[in-house]
């Protein structure tokens, strides 16, 4: 169970309460041991015929005070025990959580959305049932057989010893079915990664299956995945069915033994009938803690797959961080970029995206960047905050590295309105609040005014109260990228980065959106990828990308002299609205 060996750091954060739980467990369990001696006594006084009342009532009482307190210190033990392991799943949630946020894009490209969504529910579940019932039970079935077993060997060792025969074939068979379910645990877990995915995709894509009247069809695929799910957890549970009745069954035939090999001990006169009822007893208590070590099994074998699931995400490699080379000095940047002889590709098994690009931006600058699809535009911001790091070459900010910058500060100080803006499911001032949490909703209306927003906003009966929804699936393409701009803007970063955040608002807007703008543009750097020359051709410098190659640089005058790639895109586009007109 190596999986689980990763939890001891969080065990011993909460050791109090586990020690605490050990301790009252044990004293419950005294109780319990101590108890059904007062029964055989009473037994055997009542069938000796000489007894009176008060010895009756004393023994009494001692039952019922030995039941009270082994109920009470068993309650406590749940108190310290079971809530440890709802911290620690607290605990454990948060991690992974933070761990996600920490990965690399990479590692999302190709791990869905639906597999997270398992780990973050199932997974870490099971793991709290390690944590809590099955540490508890643990402790409890460990502390019952050591003191009701001493009890029962103390009344007669040859009982004790005909009544524990079966427990070796109890060992086994646990053994032999935990490791199947193991197997099948992991098969099911698996596979509701697989469902959620599929049921994640559905939802999030619930516009597009009915625009293409595919309801039908995805119904159909889910069906086969959820009844492939079905099959699964019914393997499962058959394995887990065996061990119940098993347990029942060898119990039952303790009970034999001891009835047979204890009543010709009763009639021989070597233990007395008070003796062997408190036998029964002690083997009644020992039923459950028998039966929740297969149980118990079950737990620990779920929790180490699923362990062994979230370790996978823990020990993923996480390649963008601070390192022994960030200068921890730098807190402030001015906005000064560099790109020195820049190669970059998603892995090594893909192409270039970026060849020997190198350009150099002075602080508070406009630079425009255009091309062709998939010239590398999106690929080039990515680097400024590191979202990616540069495969060869390197990307420099006032004269630094961008990899000896704390990476706080590096992402504190640039903003990116992204090619596709996503909204929280949240109030329209929230998501703007979101670039600066701090801000005043003075600061905020500023923003939204910028952006072109506001005037929309005031037409909202809640105003910038106003829900969006989820992924801002109320608002407008263009309404949705103005929040994100005014996300952004509100920050006032050093680094203002637009990444093609204009395509879904007209022109007319789109020119306002930039008047707007040029007062927070003053003084910080700002990049702005577009695929009209109108967004870009005011800018200080443009860069054309082709095919991840900077073909062309320069002003929009110069260029247009130029007559290469831009000014070629720049007639085209000319040509297109006049056909627009007509």
């Amino acid at each position: 169970m190596r999986e689980l060996r990763r939890l001891f750091s969080y065990l011993r954060h909460h050791r109090k309460k586990y020690l605490l739980g050990f301790l009252f467990v044990t004293v419950s369990n005294i109780c319990s041991a101590i108890a059904p001696a007062f029964v055989g006594s009473a037994i055997d006084l009542l069938a000796g015929g000489s007894f009176s009342g008060g010895d009756i009532a004393i023994r009494i009482v001692a039952l019922l005070i030995l039941t009270a307190g082994s109920g009470y210190f068993m309650f406590l033990t749940r108190q310290q025990i079971i809530v440890a392991s709802r911290e620690i799943e607290y605990e454990l949630r948060n991690d992974l959580l933070t761990t996600i946020q920490n990965l690399p894009l990479r590692y999302f490209q190709r791990t869905s959305t639906g597999d997270l969504m398992a780990h973050a529910t199932n997974d870490i579940s099971a793991t709290r049932e390690f944590l809590g019932p099955a540490i508890m039970y643990t402790a409890n079935t460990a502390t019952t057989f050591f003191f009701a077993l001493g009890m029962m060997a103390y009344i007669s060792p040859l009982i004790t010893m005909f009544a524990l025969l079966p427990l070796p074939l109890i060992s086994y068979m646990t053994y032999r079915i935990g490791k199947k379910v193991h197997v099948h645990f992991r098969e099911v877990q698996d596979h509701f990664a697989k469902l959620t995915a599929a049921a994640q995709e559905n939802m999030s894509g619930v516009r597009v299956i009915r625009a293409y009247v595919r309801e039908a069809y995805e119904s159909s695929v889910f069906q086969v995945i959820s009844k492939q799910y079905l099959q699964r957890n019914l393997q499962l549970a058959r394995m887990q069915s065996l061990i119940m009745p098993a347990m029942i069954f060898l119990a039952g035939l303790s009970q034999i033994l001891v009835l047979g090999v204890g009543g010709r001990q009763v009639i021989s006169g070597e233990v007395s009938l008070g003796q062997l009822t408190q036998f029964f007893i002690y083997l009644n208590i020992l039923i459950w803690p028998v039966i929740a070590v297969g149980w118990v099994t079950n737990l620990v074998q779920r929790a180490s797959a699923s362990m062994g699931r979230l370790g996978k995400i823990f020990d993923e490699h996480q390649d963008i961080t601070d390192s022994a080379q960030t200068d921890t000095h730098i807190q402030k940047l001015q906005g000064a970029i560099e790109f020195r002889n820049v190669r970059f590709r998603y892995s090594d098994l893909l192409p270039e995206v970026l060849s020997n690009v190198s350009f150099t931006v002075p602080a508070g600058a406009t630079v425009g960047v255009v091309g062709k699809t998939g010239s590398g535009k999106s690929s080039l911001v990515n680097l400024l905050p590191r979202l990616f790091d540069v495969s060869e070459g390197s990307v420099l900010i006032d004269g630094h590295d961008v990899r000896s910058i704390p990476l706080a500060t590096l992402r504190q100080s640039i903003s990116v309105v992204p090619q596709e803006s996503f909204l929280f499911s949240a109030s329209i001032s929230e998501n703007i609040l979101f670039g600066a949490p701090a801000a005043s909703m003075d600061d905020v209306i500023e923003a939204a005014s910028l952006a072109q927003l506001h005037n929309d906003v005031k037409d909202f009966p809640e105003g910038y109260n106003t829900m969006v929804g989820e992924r801002g699936i109320t608002l407008s393409g263009g309404q949705k990228q103005r929040t994100a701009i005014a996300r952004a803007v509100i920050r006032r970063p050093s680094i203002l980065i637009f990444d093609d955040s204009l395509s879904a608002i007209d022109t007319q807007t789109e020119e306002r959106i930039l008047h707007g703008l040029q007062s927070v543009m003053s003084g910080r750097t700002s990049i702005i990828i577009a695929h009209r020359i109108s967004t870009v051709k005011n800018a200080d410098m443009i860069i054309v990308l082709d095919d991840g190659v900077v073909a062309e640089s320069g002003t929009h005058e110069s260029l247009m002299t130029l007559n290469g790639l831009y000014a070629d895109m720049y007639k085209r586009q000319l040509l297109e609205e006049e056909i627009e007109k007509f």
